[in-house]
């Protein structure tokens, strides 16, 4: 059995408009969701074999808050960076077979996509910091449509 979460970054920060799109920090309300959705994440007592993610500094910051008080090992992939659902197959393609559990940190409308795509079940809304957990019996280069079964969606607003 493999298992994939799907986690959006948390909140950015519009305050400085001379900012890079990939330089955006989290918000005061990215940080406080990064921290509850990582409570909720914890109390699954779920071990991650590999954490793949976007570089960009929201990504970073969210998984700082998240798997505080230490962050385990992180392969940022530039390619999750404004990825499209092709790519992100690519970067699961790509995943070692003896790798069980995987978290993919990124970016909307990839996360949304993909959860939906392999789910194979409509998704009306991926908020900030939202959460999908997905399982399925196949091998990582075989992930196709409708191949995992959607075994939670988590958005911080039903923590709060």
């Amino acid at each position: 059995m493999r298992s994939i979460y799907f986690l959006r970054h948390a909140k950015s920060s519009w305050d400085d408009f001379a900012l890079k799109d990939f330089d955006r920090p989290l918000s005061t309300r990215g940080i406080q969701d990064a921290d509850l959705m990582g409570n909720f994440f914890r109390s699954k007592k779920i071990k991650i074999d590999l954490i793949l993610s976007s570089p960009s500094k929201r990504t970073t910051e969210t998984l700082n808050h998240f798997f505080q008080p230490e962050r385990p090992n992180i392969q940022f992939e530039e390619s999750i960076y404004h990825a499209s659902l092709e790519e992100v197959l690519t970067v699961i393609f790509g995943i070692p077979e003896d790798i069980k559990t995987v978290m993919l940190v990124g970016h909307n409308p990839s996360m949304h996509e993909i959860t939906e795509f392999l789910g194979n079940k409509f998704i009306n809304k991926y908020p900030t910091c939202c959460l999908a957990a997905l399982t399925t019996n196949l091998n990582w280069n075989k992930f196709s449509r409708g191949c995992a079964s959607l075994d939670f969606i988590k958005k911080p607003s039903e923590l709060r």
